[in-house]
């Protein structure tokens, strides 16, 4: 009996850590909060050669007998050339709870446009999108030919251009290092018009290399909001007609996408309120009394290429000057604000900060939550979350 415990307690800690390493490993997929089930549609809006796919999610009136990939093959393999890994190691054929073509449940919903990270894709924010989408709003979250990692139009495919968010890591490390210098100037401006100024110097220092493809994600954007009458009446083939309020739209996104979030709530009449996720806001997109509502998240604990960067109250000028809110995520890196945020062991690569990846994920679905609820549906003023330091001007 002694010598078969011997054999066997080794064997079933093997076991247990082997299970414990894949726990580790493996994300955490998107379980939404809300009543109303997931569905998913994908199209093209195009005019002329400019073309944008979009992967809309929306409100299901039931389940459809096919769920979407948490990461496809097709995507995984233009990630794993992104970051130089396995395509197989990228692969992650799990469901998620977002249901192919299901019907969607009749209703006026309001709009939410997407825009991911510079260099990346879509779907990066599946989290944050399915949560939004079980409280009865509509994502359209969009891929930019050429730009995103992968974009579809029918048989047409366009991957990421070769001198996109293509850095090495001595050129990361110094664009970092400008913007370390740029963010603690940005901090110290006590006017707008003192941080515009910080701000022109940043964006030919820090950002020189991606300011000329800002115009390409604008004209993206209006191309598919010019286009949501005809998506709304049909014209344009999808799951959503007829059941979209145009009179709620609005924009949130992740750096880059956070950029043009914050663009389009100042410079487009029909976006009522725009939510940017640790991104800059650049001076061509300011406008003196905008109509809509702006929030800016911000992380506080970034560290990549050996470079410590906090990004904390950097648009406080901005947020001040439209009576905007302000978060920062204590102990959060800037790809906490992604997907990237449930894969922990990234915290071992400096990809992620220190927070807990459960209270990040949590309180960025629940600020994202409230603040469209509080804008879109007269809902309560944001909460103040636990782990955040957050400032309503």
């Amino acid at each position: 009996m002694k010598k078969w415990i011997w054999i066997v307690t080794p064997v079933v800690a093997l076991v247990l850590g082997i299970m414990a390493l894949f726990a580790y490993l493996t994300p955490a997929l998107p379980t939404p909060s809300g009543p109303y089930l997931v569905g998913y549609d994908r199209f093209a809006v195009e005019k002329g050669e400019r073309w944008v796919d979009v992967q809309a999610f929306y409100p299901a009136a039931a389940k459809s007998n096919q769920q979407l990939e948490a990461m496809p093959s097709d995507l995984a393999e233009q990630l794993a050339l992104s970051f130089g890994a396995p395509h197989a190691a990228m692969i992650d054929e799990r469901e998620i709870p977002a249901y192919i073509q299901a019907p969607i449940k009749p209703g006026s919903h309001p709009v939410l446009m997407f825009n991911h990270g510079h260099g990346m894709f879509a779907t990066q924010n599946s989290h944050q999108v399915l949560e939004l989408v079980s409280h009865g709003y509509i994502v359209l979250a969009l891929n930019h030919p050429g730009h995103s990692l992968l974009s579809k139009n029918g048989n047409q495919i366009a991957t990421r251009g070769v001198g996109i968010a293509n850095y090495t890591s001595e050129e990361a490390s110094t664009l970092l290092q400008r913007q370390v210098k740029g963010n603690d100037d940005l901090r110290a401006a006590t006017s707008r018009d003192e941080w515009m100024t910080v701000m022109e110097g940043i964006q030919k220092d820090a950002f020189y290399d991606i300011v000329d493809q800002f115009p390409e994600w604008i004209a993206n954007n209006q191309l598919v909001l010019d286009a949501l009458p005809d998506i709304q009446s049909g014209a344009i083939k999808s799951a959503l007609a007829a059941n979209m309020d145009l009179n709620r739209i609005a924009y949130f996104g992740h750096s880059f996408g956070g950029a043009v979030a914050t663009h389009m709530g100042m410079q487009d009449s029909r976006v009522k309120a725009a939510y940017n996720m640790d991104g800059p806001v650049f001076t061509w997109s300011l406008t003196q009394n905008p109509s809509a509502q702006f929030c800016f998240a911000y992380a506080n604990a970034s560290n990549q290429e050996n470079v410590a960067l906090d990004f904390s109250w950097a648009n406080q000028q901005i947020a001040k000057s439209v009576a905007g809110c302000e978060t920062v995520f204590d102990g959060a890196a800037h790809m906490n604000f992604s997907d990237l945020n449930e894969m922990s062991f990234l915290r071992w690569l400096n990809l992620l900060g220190p927070i807990d990846g459960t209270k990040m994920r949590n309180n960025l679905n629940a600020s994202l939550l409230s603040f469209f609820d509080q804008h879109l549906r007269n809902g309560a003023a944001m909460p103040k979350l636990d782990g955040t330091e957050m400032i309503q001007h």
